[in-house]
């Protein structure tokens, strides 16, 4: 009897070949991805609600204060203080105008101070600068009755402080003394005086006196 082989290399299963270089991704590896980006949404949504929410609390807290803001005037009278205001302006430019303000007829108190009695002055030209610091500038002719009054007149000057004067009449200059027809000399007078010592305030609260040793012939 003769035995029967079977030829056939045709697997009767199918073969299953892997794939080559392509894993399969987990599902759970997605899931985590997915839960991820839900979470990041759902935050996302919670922030946007916030900022509306903070935003509309912003509103409702600035009109609050508008309505504050607008009880708390109605407490007080805008009108006077307004007037209170202009009137605090006008007193502070009076103030401002007395300060600055010269007495300008004070300079006739100041040269009283260091004429001598042999001599007199007949003509008389005020100079203010702008910068009231540098000093009011005089400039006056004077006459003498001889050279030695003019000599005296001239050492007055330049002892002002035997006479209180230093302080208020600087650069004193006597020029130019010329003997004329009648026996007088003529004789030229450049100074400054201190501007403190002409301020009307000043000569208000001092009475207008100006402290100061009277010149006389020696």
């Amino acid at each position: 009897m003769e035995t029967k082989f079977q030829t056939s290399f045709i697997p009767k299963k199918p073969m299953v070949v892997p794939s080559m270089g392509v894993p399969r991704t987990p599902r759970r590896v997605v899931s985590l991805f997915m839960m991820f980006g839900v979470i990041v949404f759902v935050i996302s949504l919670g922030a946007v609600g916030g900022a509306y929410a903070w935003k509309q609390y912003l509103i409702a807290a600035q009109a609050s204060y508008k309505t504050q803001l607008a009880e708390r005037e109605k407490q007080f009278n805008i009108d006077l203080i307004e007037q209170l205001k202009r009137v605090n302006i006008q007193i502070d430019l009076a103030k401002q105008l007395l300060t600055n303000h010269l007495a300008i007829s004070q300079v006739f108190d100041v040269i009283s101070h260091f004429t001598a009695e042999s001599s007199r002055f007949l003509s008389l030209d005020l100079s203010v600068p702008t910068n009231q610091s540098d000093g009011v500038k005089i400039s006056m002719k004077g006459y003498g009755k001889n050279f030695q009054s003019v000599a005296f007149q001239s050492d007055v000057l330049g002892q002002l402080e035997l006479y209180g004067l230093r302080k208020i009449v600087k650069n004193p200059i006597l020029s130019d003394p010329t003997l004329d027809g009648t026996g007088t000399v003529s004789f030229g007078f450049t100074a400054t005086v201190d501007p403190s010592t002409l301020s009307y305030s000043r000569s208000v609260l001092n009475n207008g006196a100006v402290t100061a040793t009277s010149t006389t012939d020696q």
